[in-house]
Protein backbone atom coordinates (compact mmCIF):
# COMPACT_ATOMS: atom_id res chain seq x y z
CA UNK A 1 0.00 0.00 0.00
CA UNK A 2 1.32 3.39 -1.02
CA UNK A 3 1.85 6.07 1.56
CA UNK A 4 -0.97 8.08 0.05
CA UNK A 5 -3.42 5.21 0.29
CA UNK A 6 -2.31 4.50 3.88
CA UNK A 7 -3.06 8.09 4.86
CA UNK A 8 -6.49 7.89 3.23
CA UNK A 9 -7.21 4.61 5.09
CA UNK A 10 -6.22 6.10 8.46
CA UNK A 11 -8.38 9.14 7.82
CA UNK A 12 -11.39 6.97 7.00
CA UNK A 13 -10.89 4.86 10.13
CA UNK A 14 -10.63 7.98 12.28
CA UNK A 15 -13.92 9.23 10.87
CA UNK A 16 -15.56 5.85 11.50
CA UNK A 17 -14.30 5.70 15.09
CA UNK A 18 -15.37 9.28 15.77
CA UNK A 19 -18.82 8.53 14.42
CA UNK A 20 -19.04 5.42 16.58
CA UNK A 21 -17.91 7.39 19.62
CA UNK A 22 -20.49 10.10 18.93
CA UNK A 23 -23.14 7.43 18.53
CA UNK A 24 -22.25 5.99 21.94
CA UNK A 25 -22.27 9.47 23.43
CA UNK A 26 -25.66 10.30 21.96
CA UNK A 27 -27.04 6.95 23.15
CA UNK A 28 -26.24 7.54 26.88
CA UNK A 29 -29.28 9.10 28.59
CA UNK A 30 -28.87 12.00 30.97
CA UNK A 31 -30.64 12.58 34.24
CA UNK A 32 -31.23 15.73 36.27
CA UNK A 33 -30.18 16.28 39.85
CA UNK A 34 -32.06 19.14 41.52
CA UNK A 35 -30.81 20.72 44.73
CA UNK A 36 -33.63 22.09 46.89
CA UNK A 37 -33.93 24.13 50.04
CA UNK A 38 -35.12 22.03 52.98
CA UNK A 39 -38.68 23.18 52.26
CA UNK A 40 -38.61 20.72 49.37
CA UNK A 41 -40.01 23.34 46.97
CA UNK A 42 -37.42 26.03 46.35
CA UNK A 43 -34.89 24.85 43.74
CA UNK A 44 -31.33 26.13 44.21
CA UNK A 45 -29.47 24.46 41.38
CA UNK A 46 -29.92 21.83 38.65
CA UNK A 47 -27.17 19.64 37.24
CA UNK A 48 -27.33 17.16 34.35
CA UNK A 49 -25.24 14.00 34.54
CA UNK A 50 -25.01 10.85 32.49
CA UNK A 51 -27.04 7.98 33.87
CA UNK A 52 -24.81 5.73 35.95
CA UNK A 53 -22.37 8.44 36.97
CA UNK A 54 -21.94 10.10 40.35
CA UNK A 55 -22.18 13.78 41.14
CA UNK A 56 -19.89 15.98 43.20
CA UNK A 57 -21.03 18.24 46.01
CA UNK A 58 -21.74 21.65 44.52
CA UNK A 59 -20.26 24.89 45.83
CA UNK A 60 -23.27 26.74 47.25
CA UNK A 61 -23.42 29.85 49.37
CA UNK A 62 -26.11 31.66 51.33
CA UNK A 63 -25.60 34.78 53.36
CA UNK A 64 -25.80 34.14 57.09
CA UNK A 65 -25.59 30.37 56.71
CA UNK A 66 -23.12 27.53 56.29
CA UNK A 67 -23.89 24.22 54.64
CA UNK A 68 -24.49 21.60 57.30
CA UNK A 69 -25.07 18.75 54.87
CA UNK A 70 -26.95 17.29 51.91
CA UNK A 71 -29.90 14.96 52.48
CA UNK A 72 -32.11 12.54 50.57
CA UNK A 73 -35.34 13.80 52.17
CA UNK A 74 -36.59 17.23 53.21
CA UNK A 75 -36.79 15.98 56.82
CA UNK A 76 -32.97 16.19 56.78
CA UNK A 77 -32.55 12.83 58.50
CA UNK A 78 -31.03 10.61 55.76
CA UNK A 79 -27.71 11.92 54.33
CA UNK A 80 -27.41 11.92 50.55
CA UNK A 81 -24.78 9.47 49.28
CA UNK A 82 -22.58 11.23 46.70
CA UNK A 83 -20.75 7.96 45.96
CA UNK A 84 -23.85 6.25 44.59
CA UNK A 85 -24.50 6.26 40.84
CA UNK A 86 -27.38 8.45 39.62
CA UNK A 87 -29.77 6.51 37.35
CA UNK A 88 -32.87 8.72 37.43
CA UNK A 89 -33.92 12.27 38.12
CA UNK A 90 -32.99 12.90 41.74
CA UNK A 91 -33.76 15.47 44.42
CA UNK A 92 -31.17 16.55 46.98
CA UNK A 93 -32.06 18.73 49.95
CA UNK A 94 -29.62 21.23 51.35
CA UNK A 95 -29.38 21.80 55.09
CA UNK A 96 -28.21 25.31 55.92
CA UNK A 97 -26.92 25.84 59.43
CA UNK A 98 -27.74 29.30 60.66
CA UNK A 99 -25.07 31.61 62.03
CA UNK A 100 -27.69 33.09 64.37
CA UNK A 101 -26.91 32.73 68.08
CA UNK A 102 -29.41 30.50 69.92
CA UNK A 103 -30.53 32.22 73.13
CA UNK A 104 -33.35 29.81 73.99
CA UNK A 105 -33.49 28.25 77.51
CA UNK A 106 -33.19 24.50 76.81
CA UNK A 107 -34.45 22.34 79.66
CA UNK A 108 -34.32 18.66 80.56
CA UNK A 109 -37.83 17.29 81.11
CA UNK A 110 -38.96 13.74 81.70
CA UNK A 111 -39.86 10.85 83.94
CA UNK A 112 -36.55 10.62 85.82
CA UNK A 113 -35.93 8.34 88.79
CA UNK A 114 -33.12 10.58 90.01
CA UNK A 115 -35.23 13.73 89.82
CA UNK A 116 -38.90 12.88 90.46
CA UNK A 117 -39.63 16.56 91.12
CA UNK A 118 -38.88 17.30 87.45
CA UNK A 119 -42.10 15.59 86.37
CA UNK A 120 -41.77 16.41 82.68
CA UNK A 121 -40.83 20.02 83.30
CA UNK A 122 -43.81 20.94 85.44
CA UNK A 123 -41.62 22.35 88.23
CA UNK A 124 -40.70 26.03 88.52
CA UNK A 125 -38.20 27.58 88.79
CA UNK A 126 -36.42 25.25 86.41
CA UNK A 127 -32.79 26.31 86.98
CA UNK A 128 -31.65 22.86 88.16
CA UNK A 129 -32.65 21.35 84.83
CA UNK A 130 -31.52 24.08 82.44
CA UNK A 131 -28.69 23.18 80.09
CA UNK A 132 -25.61 25.40 80.36
CA UNK A 133 -24.48 27.26 77.25
CA UNK A 134 -20.87 26.56 76.28
CA UNK A 135 -18.51 29.52 76.03
CA UNK A 136 -16.16 27.60 73.73
CA UNK A 137 -18.51 26.03 71.17
CA UNK A 138 -21.16 27.72 69.02
CA UNK A 139 -24.79 27.05 70.00
CA UNK A 140 -23.76 24.19 72.25
CA UNK A 141 -25.51 23.38 75.54
CA UNK A 142 -24.63 20.79 78.19
CA UNK A 143 -25.96 19.25 81.37
CA UNK A 144 -24.59 16.51 83.65
CA UNK A 145 -27.23 14.25 85.19
CA UNK A 146 -27.88 10.87 86.76
CA UNK A 147 -29.87 8.71 84.35
CA UNK A 148 -31.31 5.27 85.07
CA UNK A 149 -32.48 2.38 82.95
CA UNK A 150 -36.13 3.05 82.10
CA UNK A 151 -35.93 6.85 82.36
CA UNK A 152 -37.56 8.77 79.51
CA UNK A 153 -37.02 12.41 78.62
CA UNK A 154 -36.87 15.18 76.06
CA UNK A 155 -35.04 18.49 76.03
CA UNK A 156 -37.31 21.43 75.33
CA UNK A 157 -37.94 25.12 75.78
CA UNK A 158 -40.44 25.30 78.65
CA UNK A 159 -41.71 28.52 80.16
CA UNK A 160 -43.38 29.39 83.45
CA UNK A 161 -46.74 27.70 83.95
CA UNK A 162 -45.59 24.61 82.01
CA UNK A 163 -45.63 26.47 78.69
CA UNK A 164 -44.08 23.76 76.51
CA UNK A 165 -42.85 25.01 73.12
CA UNK A 166 -43.57 22.11 70.75
CA UNK A 167 -41.59 23.85 68.01
CA UNK A 168 -38.47 23.59 70.19
CA UNK A 169 -38.46 20.04 71.51
CA UNK A 170 -35.55 17.62 71.17
CA UNK A 171 -36.75 14.01 70.87
CA UNK A 172 -35.33 10.65 69.77
CA UNK A 173 -35.08 11.75 66.14
CA UNK A 174 -32.31 14.18 67.17
CA UNK A 175 -30.01 11.56 68.70
CA UNK A 176 -26.55 11.70 67.15
CA UNK A 177 -25.91 8.01 67.89
CA UNK A 178 -28.58 5.75 66.41
CA UNK A 179 -26.50 2.56 66.50
CA UNK A 180 -27.63 -0.72 68.06
CA UNK A 181 -25.26 -0.23 70.99
CA UNK A 182 -26.47 3.26 71.86
CA UNK A 183 -27.43 3.91 75.49
CA UNK A 184 -30.00 6.56 74.59
CA UNK A 185 -32.59 5.20 72.17
CA UNK A 186 -35.99 5.97 70.71
CA UNK A 187 -39.00 3.83 69.93
CA UNK A 188 -39.34 1.18 67.24
CA UNK A 189 -38.09 3.71 64.69
CA UNK A 190 -35.68 6.28 66.08
CA UNK A 191 -36.32 8.46 63.04
CA UNK A 192 -39.89 9.07 64.22
CA UNK A 193 -40.25 12.59 65.52
CA UNK A 194 -42.04 12.96 68.83
CA UNK A 195 -40.65 9.76 70.40
CA UNK A 196 -39.29 10.08 73.94
CA UNK A 197 -35.58 9.49 74.47
CA UNK A 198 -35.22 6.30 76.53
CA UNK A 199 -32.32 5.35 78.79
CA UNK A 200 -31.04 1.75 78.71
CA UNK A 201 -28.11 1.91 81.14
CA UNK A 202 -27.62 3.55 84.54
CA UNK A 203 -24.92 6.19 84.69
CA UNK A 204 -23.90 9.76 85.30
CA UNK A 205 -23.88 11.37 81.85
CA UNK A 206 -22.96 14.60 80.15
CA UNK A 207 -25.62 15.46 77.56
CA UNK A 208 -24.48 17.80 74.78
CA UNK A 209 -27.02 19.56 72.61
CA UNK A 210 -25.84 21.36 69.47
CA UNK A 211 -28.64 23.51 68.12
CA UNK A 212 -29.58 25.49 65.07
CA UNK A 213 -31.44 28.67 65.95
CA UNK A 214 -33.80 28.32 62.97
CA UNK A 215 -34.04 24.66 61.93
CA UNK A 216 -35.09 22.14 64.61
CA UNK A 217 -34.18 19.17 62.41
CA UNK A 218 -30.53 20.26 62.48
CA UNK A 219 -30.30 20.06 66.27
CA UNK A 220 -28.29 17.09 67.53
CA UNK A 221 -28.03 15.46 70.96
CA UNK A 222 -25.02 13.37 72.00
CA UNK A 223 -23.96 11.91 75.34
CA UNK A 224 -20.86 10.89 77.29
CA UNK A 225 -20.78 8.37 80.15
CA UNK A 226 -18.80 9.91 83.02
CA UNK A 227 -19.16 7.45 85.93
CA UNK A 228 -21.66 5.34 87.87
CA UNK A 229 -24.96 6.97 88.79
CA UNK A 230 -25.77 8.00 92.35
CA UNK A 231 -28.42 6.02 94.20
CA UNK A 232 -31.83 7.21 92.98
CA UNK A 233 -34.16 9.06 95.31
CA UNK A 234 -36.89 7.10 97.03
CA UNK A 235 -40.07 7.17 94.98
CA UNK A 236 -42.82 9.26 96.53
CA UNK A 237 -46.50 8.35 96.25
CA UNK A 238 -49.60 10.47 96.67
CA UNK A 239 -52.23 8.44 94.85
CA UNK A 240 -55.60 10.00 94.11
CA UNK A 241 -58.66 8.88 92.18
CA UNK A 242 -58.84 11.55 89.48
CA UNK A 243 -62.31 11.67 88.00
CA UNK A 244 -65.10 13.65 86.43
CA UNK A 245 -67.26 12.84 89.44
CA UNK A 246 -64.84 14.61 91.80
CA UNK A 247 -64.41 17.55 89.41
CA UNK A 248 -60.93 16.28 88.47
CA UNK A 249 -59.72 17.50 91.87
CA UNK A 250 -58.66 14.09 93.14
CA UNK A 251 -59.84 11.82 95.96
CA UNK A 252 -57.29 10.32 98.36
CA UNK A 253 -56.60 6.61 98.02
CA UNK A 254 -55.39 4.45 100.92
CA UNK A 255 -52.23 2.38 100.54
CA UNK A 256 -52.57 -1.30 101.33
CA UNK A 257 -49.72 -1.79 103.78
CA UNK A 258 -46.30 -1.73 102.12
CA UNK A 259 -47.63 -3.14 98.86
CA UNK A 260 -47.91 -0.95 95.78
CA UNK A 261 -51.69 -1.20 96.05
CA UNK A 262 -54.12 1.63 96.76
CA UNK A 263 -57.91 1.68 97.11
CA UNK A 264 -60.92 3.90 97.79
CA UNK A 265 -64.69 4.01 97.26
CA UNK A 266 -66.88 6.46 95.39
CA UNK A 267 -70.35 6.94 93.93
CA UNK A 268 -70.13 7.07 90.14
CA UNK A 269 -72.73 8.63 87.82
CA UNK A 270 -73.46 7.12 84.43
CA UNK A 271 -70.56 7.77 82.06
CA UNK A 272 -68.22 8.72 84.90
CA UNK A 273 -64.64 9.09 83.66
CA UNK A 274 -61.66 8.34 85.86
CA UNK A 275 -58.02 7.43 86.20
CA UNK A 276 -55.48 7.51 89.03
CA UNK A 277 -52.83 10.17 89.46
CA UNK A 278 -49.70 10.09 91.59
CA UNK A 279 -49.71 13.73 92.64
CA UNK A 280 -46.16 13.40 93.99
CA UNK A 281 -44.80 12.86 90.48
CA UNK A 282 -47.74 13.73 88.19
CA UNK A 283 -47.68 10.17 86.82
CA UNK A 284 -51.05 9.22 85.30
CA UNK A 285 -52.58 5.74 85.21
CA UNK A 286 -55.73 4.67 83.41
CA UNK A 287 -56.32 1.71 81.08
CA UNK A 288 -53.38 -0.35 79.77
CA UNK A 289 -53.75 1.38 76.40
CA UNK A 290 -53.61 4.80 78.06
CA UNK A 291 -57.24 5.74 77.43
CA UNK A 292 -59.38 7.17 80.19
CA UNK A 293 -61.75 4.71 81.92
CA UNK A 294 -65.53 5.12 81.75
CA UNK A 295 -67.90 3.43 84.22
CA UNK A 296 -71.64 2.87 84.53
CA UNK A 297 -73.67 4.34 87.37
CA UNK A 298 -73.19 2.76 90.79
CA UNK A 299 -71.19 2.62 94.00
CA UNK A 300 -67.68 1.40 93.30
CA UNK A 301 -64.59 0.26 95.09
CA UNK A 302 -61.37 1.06 93.25
CA UNK A 303 -58.05 -0.77 93.44
CA UNK A 304 -54.85 0.09 91.62
CA UNK A 305 -51.66 -1.97 91.74
CA UNK A 306 -48.27 -0.80 90.48
CA UNK A 307 -45.02 -2.64 89.84
CA UNK A 308 -41.51 -1.32 89.38
CA UNK A 309 -40.31 -1.85 85.82
CA UNK A 310 -36.67 -0.77 85.53
CA UNK A 311 -37.29 1.26 88.67
CA UNK A 312 -40.32 3.06 87.22
CA UNK A 313 -43.78 2.61 88.86
CA UNK A 314 -45.90 1.01 86.15
CA UNK A 315 -49.55 -0.03 86.11
CA UNK A 316 -49.90 -3.77 86.80
CA UNK A 317 -52.97 -5.16 85.10
CA UNK A 318 -56.05 -2.94 85.02
CA UNK A 319 -57.51 -0.56 87.57
CA UNK A 320 -60.21 -2.52 89.40
CA UNK A 321 -63.56 -0.75 89.59
CA UNK A 322 -66.53 -2.81 90.77
CA UNK A 323 -69.38 -2.86 93.27
CA UNK A 324 -68.04 -4.06 96.67
CA UNK A 325 -69.76 -6.48 98.99
CA UNK A 326 -69.21 -8.64 102.08
CA UNK A 327 -68.23 -12.28 101.54
CA UNK A 328 -67.30 -15.38 103.51
CA UNK A 329 -64.01 -16.67 102.14
CA UNK A 330 -61.51 -19.32 103.16
CA UNK A 331 -61.07 -23.03 102.51
CA UNK A 332 -64.76 -23.04 101.64
CA UNK A 333 -66.13 -22.48 98.16
CA UNK A 334 -63.32 -22.20 95.65
CA UNK A 335 -60.74 -21.86 98.41
CA UNK A 336 -59.46 -18.73 96.68
CA UNK A 337 -59.71 -16.55 99.78
CA UNK A 338 -59.54 -12.90 98.54
CA UNK A 339 -60.15 -14.19 95.02
CA UNK A 340 -63.62 -15.30 96.12
CA UNK A 341 -64.63 -11.70 96.90
CA UNK A 342 -66.33 -11.25 93.55
CA UNK A 343 -69.86 -10.73 92.28
CA UNK A 344 -70.06 -14.24 90.78
CA UNK A 345 -69.57 -15.88 94.18
CA UNK A 346 -73.25 -15.48 95.16
CA UNK A 347 -73.29 -18.57 97.41
CA UNK A 348 -70.90 -16.88 99.84
CA UNK A 349 -72.12 -13.28 99.47
CA UNK A 350 -73.41 -11.89 102.76
CA UNK A 351 -76.78 -10.12 102.91
CA UNK A 352 -77.39 -6.72 104.52
CA UNK A 353 -79.67 -6.79 107.60
CA UNK A 354 -81.92 -4.04 108.97
CA UNK A 355 -79.62 -3.49 111.95
CA UNK A 356 -76.60 -2.71 109.77
CA UNK A 357 -75.01 -6.14 110.05
CA UNK A 358 -74.40 -8.65 107.28
CA UNK A 359 -75.37 -12.31 107.51
CA UNK A 360 -75.02 -15.59 105.63
CA UNK A 361 -76.46 -19.02 106.36
CA UNK A 362 -74.26 -21.65 104.77
CA UNK A 363 -73.67 -25.38 104.91
CA UNK A 364 -70.03 -26.46 105.08
CA UNK A 365 -69.17 -29.94 103.83
CA UNK A 366 -66.03 -32.07 103.77
CA UNK A 367 -65.21 -30.42 100.44
CA UNK A 368 -64.79 -27.13 102.31
CA UNK A 369 -61.94 -28.43 104.46
CA UNK A 370 -58.22 -28.55 103.70
CA UNK A 371 -55.30 -30.80 104.60
CA UNK A 372 -53.97 -28.34 107.20
CA UNK A 373 -57.32 -27.72 108.97
CA UNK A 374 -57.62 -31.16 110.64
CA UNK A 375 -61.07 -31.74 109.18
CA UNK A 376 -62.38 -28.25 109.95
CA UNK A 377 -63.36 -25.30 107.80
CA UNK A 378 -61.24 -22.13 108.02
CA UNK A 379 -62.76 -18.80 107.00
CA UNK A 380 -62.99 -15.05 107.50
CA UNK A 381 -65.44 -12.35 106.43
CA UNK A 382 -64.12 -9.79 103.97
CA UNK A 383 -65.21 -6.66 102.14
CA UNK A 384 -64.03 -6.23 98.58
CA UNK A 385 -64.68 -6.68 94.89
CA UNK A 386 -63.32 -8.39 91.78
CA UNK A 387 -61.04 -10.60 93.84
CA UNK A 388 -59.49 -7.72 95.77
CA UNK A 389 -59.60 -7.16 99.53
CA UNK A 390 -57.73 -4.43 101.40
CA UNK A 391 -55.83 -5.42 104.55
CA UNK A 392 -58.25 -3.58 106.85
CA UNK A 393 -61.28 -5.46 105.50
CA UNK A 394 -60.44 -8.94 106.83
CA UNK A 395 -62.62 -9.93 109.81
CA UNK A 396 -61.92 -13.15 111.75
CA UNK A 397 -61.58 -14.39 115.30
CA UNK A 398 -60.88 -12.00 118.18
CA UNK A 399 -57.16 -12.69 117.92
CA UNK A 400 -57.23 -11.93 114.20
CA UNK A 401 -56.76 -15.53 113.15
CA UNK A 402 -59.07 -17.62 110.99
CA UNK A 403 -62.39 -18.78 112.40
CA UNK A 404 -62.38 -22.59 112.59
CA UNK A 405 -65.61 -24.64 112.60
CA UNK A 406 -66.63 -28.25 112.06
CA UNK A 407 -68.58 -29.36 109.03
CA UNK A 408 -72.22 -28.29 109.40
CA UNK A 409 -74.74 -25.52 108.80
CA UNK A 410 -74.08 -22.06 110.31
CA UNK A 411 -75.40 -18.54 110.38
CA UNK A 412 -72.47 -16.13 110.18
CA UNK A 413 -73.03 -12.48 111.16
CA UNK A 414 -70.57 -9.60 110.67
CA UNK A 415 -70.95 -6.23 112.31
CA UNK A 416 -68.84 -3.85 110.12
CA UNK A 417 -68.99 -1.15 112.78
CA UNK A 418 -67.07 -3.28 115.28
CA UNK A 419 -65.49 -5.91 113.04
CA UNK A 420 -66.97 -8.65 115.23
CA UNK A 421 -67.99 -11.94 113.58
CA UNK A 422 -70.43 -14.28 115.36
CA UNK A 423 -71.06 -17.85 114.29
CA UNK A 424 -74.15 -19.82 115.35
CA UNK A 425 -75.24 -23.29 114.32
CA UNK A 426 -78.39 -23.00 112.23
CA UNK A 427 -81.52 -24.75 113.45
Amino acid sequence: MTKKLLNIFCLVMAVVLAAAFCACESGTPKVTVTFYESDGVTAIKQVEVKSGETIEQPELTKEGYDIQGFYATPALLVPFDFTQAITEDTSVFVAWKSNKVDERPWMLAGSLRGYPENSWGRIWPQDDFLLTKSADAFNTFTIEVNLYNGDEFKIAVIGEGYAWDNTASIDASHLADKSENAVLVGGGNVFDTGANIKVTQDGFYRLTLVTDAEELALCSLSYEYLHEADAPQEIQYDMKLWASFNDWAGQDMTRNGDDLIWYCEADVPAGGEFGVKNCATDAWYSSPDGNIVIAEEGHYMFFIELELVDGVPTLKGEIVAAAPNYYVVGTCGNGAWAGDANAENTNYMMVAQDDGTYALTVTFTEADTADWTNGQVAFKCVYGCAGRVANEFWFGAEDGNNIMVDVGTYTIVLDPATGVVTVNEAE
